[in-house]
């Protein structure tokens, strides 16, 4: 007995350009400047993966991930919103995820020992919260130690 394939079906890639700064800034958590200097700058070392017939281009691996990071939602779910299959999307989780620990002293700077006390009176000055030492996009995160 045959068996017919089933034709392969692409679905439309994720692309930056076709969205609302709003968005962007919603569903991955930076501007539409900061995402694009991000791909950008992780293109040469993403290249590699649209070798493969299946591949996806830099833009679209960054964007997916950063979905991903942002909202922390199921990879199946999100491949498809990103117009890849579910089983790509792990190991394009791994290079992005490598690319961005190779540039992220170019966008995450924690302060020094020595400069603690002024950053913590700078951030009190702002919100009147003592004892911050960082922010990250505006989101309140509450550190609570585990429980004896």
């Amino acid at each position: 007995m045959m068996r017919w394939r089933r034709p392969l079906v692409y679905r439309p890639l994720v692309d930056l350009s076709t969205m609302e700064d709003r968005h962007i800034i919603v569903t991955h958590r930076l501007d539409r400047a900061t995402t694009q200097e991000l791909c950008a700058q992780m293109e040469p070392d993403l290249m590699s993966a649209i070798r493969q017939p299946t591949g996806s281009p830099p833009q679209v691996q960054v964007l997916s991930v950063l979905r991903f990071l942002a909202s922390g939602s199921f990879q199946t779910t999100l491949a498809m919103a990103s117009g890849m299959s579910q089983p790509m999307f792990p190991n394009v989780l791994t290079r992005v995820v490598s690319a961005l620990l190779k540039h992220m002293r170019s966008y995450i700077v924690f302060p020094q020992v020595e400069d603690l006390a002024t950053v913590k009176a700078d951030f009190y000055a702002l919100g009147h919260i003592p004892n911050i030492i960082g922010a990250i996009d505006g989101t309140h995160v509450a550190f609570v130690p585990p429980q004896k």
